[in-house]
């Protein structure tokens, strides 16, 4: 899927969400055009993480108003599974090691299945070692 450049690649319009009958997140407005890169920043329980955890489709938040858009496509309803194969992943602050499962098996994992995306083993660990290198990420970690 290619993105346009008039359009961003995730958009958030009027989104609002909840936990149970709690309000978490008023009213989000964001966009956010391929190949940017965006920080949020703010207090512990300003809504960081839910708003991560919404535009993953968590189920345990609640969409109460508004849309999440990623490359053109409504994406409010999906299940998270197929955000993910869409494009989406939400990362962790400080992933859990899991003692035998090195990295690049857990990349491999994330793709699995992902429209687009044939690579056997060998060709997908080069092309994860050759993005590693354009990210001037030590491939040691992976």
């Amino acid at each position: 899927m290619e993105t346009t450049t008039t359009s961003p690649l995730l958009k958030l319009q009027g989104l609002s969400a909840s936990v149970g009958d709690k309000p978490i997140l008023h009213d989000i407005d964001l966009a956010i055009g391929a190949h940017e890169t965006h920080v949020m920043m703010g207090p512990n329980g300003a809504g960081k993480s839910t708003l991560g955890h919404v535009i993953m489709g968590d189920p345990e938040y609640s969409v109460t108003s508004g849309t999440v858009t990623f490359d053109g496509q409504d994406i409010t309803e999906l299940s998270p599974d197929k955000r993910s194969r869409a494009g989406l992943f939400l990362s962790f602050q400080a992933p859990v090691e899991i003692p035998g499962v090195p990295l690049s098996s857990f990349l491999r994992a994330t793709v699995e299945g992902r429209e687009g995306f044939k690579m056997k083993g060998k060709e997908f660990r080069k092309h994860v070692r050759e993005l590693a290198k354009s990210l001037d990420f030590d491939p040691a970690y992976l």
